[in-house]
Parts: C-alpha cells; sequence; structure tokens
C-alpha cells in the first residue's frame, strides 16, 4: 500500500545517506527504483496475462511516485476483479491480490452472452454456464440485484432456480430445477417465496406446477 508522506522522507534520506557518495550517473543507470516486478494473486494464467499486458504503461515508472490511483484504474476497468489489495514491494516491484467476483446467473443482451457477477457487473462469456440460473426479459442489473435481495432474505435459494423471467410491471416469475414456475407480485415478493417455501411439501400440492402469487393474499395453483 502507499507509504505515508512521513515514511517517504525517511527512506528518501535513508537513500542519501547510502547512495551520497556513488557517482549520479552510475546511480541512475542503476534505475534501481524502475517498476520492474508486478505479481498478481486470485487470477488464473490468461485472466492474468490479459490484466498485465493493461499494466504495461506503469513499468518503469518509480515505484515512490507512482500514484495509486494508476493501479485502482486500470483495476476497476476489469470487470472480474470484485476487490483487491495493492502491496508496494520495495525496491521495484507491486504485488496485487486480486478476490475474483462470483458469477451469479446468465443473460444475454443484444445476442451476446454475459454472467452477472457479485460486483455488480457484466461479465462477456462464450456460452452460458448450465449451473447458474439465466435471466430473460432485459431487466437492469437494478433490477436485478433487488429480486436477489429478496431472494436471499427468503427461504428460496439462488441455486434452485433455473430461470428467471422479468416483466415490464417490475415483476418476476421463477422458474425453479424441479419445473415449478413461482409467480411472483410486484410487491411482497419475499413473502410470497416464505409462503411457496411452507407449503411446496405438503401433500395436497405435490403435483402442482404452478402457483401463481400475484393476487394479495391468494394463492391459486395449476398442475398442468
Amino acid at each position: 500500500m502507499p507509504l505515508s508522506k512521513n515514511k517517504k522522507i525517511l527512506i528518501y534520506l535513508f537513500l542519501l545517506i547510502i547512495f551520497g557518495s556513488i557517482n549520479n550517473k552510475f546511480f541512475t543507470n542503476l534505475n534501481f527504483f524502475e517498476i520492474k516486478n508486478l505479481r498478481l494473486v486470485g487470477l488464473n494464467s490468461v485472466e492474468s496475462e490479459n490484466l498485465l499486458t493493461k499494466f504495461e504503461k506503469i513499468k518503469k515508472k518509480n515505484i515512490f511516485f507512482l500514484e495509486k490511483k494508476e493501479l485502482v484504474k486500470i483495476l476497476n476497468s476489469n470487470n472480474l476483479i470484485e476487490s483487491f489489495l495493492i502491496y508496494k514491494n520495495y525496491p521495484s516491484g507491486i504485488n496485487i491480490r486480486i478476490k475474483k467476483t462470483t458469477f451469479l446467473a446468465n443473460i444475454k443482451i443484444l445476442e451476446e452472452n454475459f454472467f452477472i457477477g457479485s460486483n455488480k457487473k457484466l461479465i462477456k462469456s462464450s456460452k452460458n454456464n448450465p449451473n447458474l440460473p439465466t435471466v430473460y426479459g432485459n431487466p437492469s442489473l437494478k433490477d436485478f440485484f433487488l429480486i436477489n435481495e429478496k431472494i436471499l432474505k427468503s427461504s428460496i435459494e439462488l441455486n434452485d432456480i433455473k430461470k428467471l423471467y422479468f416483466f415490464p410491471s417490475k415483476r418476476w416469475d421463477l422458474k425453479l430445477k424441479n419445473g415449478t414456475l413461482i409467480k411472483l407480485p410486484t410487491n411482497n415478493t419475499i413473502k410470497s417465496l416464505n409462503n411457496y417455501f411452507k407449503i411446496k411439501n405438503l401433500p395436497q400440492f405435490s403435483n402442482v406446477k404452478i402457483f401463481d402469487m400475484r393476487i394479495n393474499n391468494q394463492i391459486i395453483v395449476d398442475e398442468s
């Protein structure tokens, strides 16, 4: 992490004492404090290589004068990254520890496949992940994270869901992996999900495939 101003001053004084008697031209040629080594931890080899190409422009800069915001800007531009920690490894290295975002769902936008990351960013993908739910209906990221928050607060798990259908009225339908379709109301979503969870295993609902909860205080079921 960047050093405080006082610590930098102490380091400079120390360097003046150590190198004060060395020819200035010789010392300059050593390029002692130019950034030469940049190490990333938390990404696979391909992801690291792609990100390192973006750091080329900071190499050969003096490690003492490198602004943290230069690194942060590059890191924030990568949608795979959830969070990171930056360490300066003197005299010429930088270590960055990265936490990758968690992929929450598949979504297709303008015929292109993306993952929705827990960092609230879209990550382009070549194909869907069959282990993740797929979102339909072109919701905004804000819309998705609103329903995701309600699912997290309910008795239903996101992993139980195969498809999420979004409607212009801001309402959602959930298709579960067991084949059940839950039609949710615009409001009281958490209550509706919990009500489904309470009754789903009752004998009288064993053959029900559709639970329509759009009308307040009512559950309409369909076995088809």
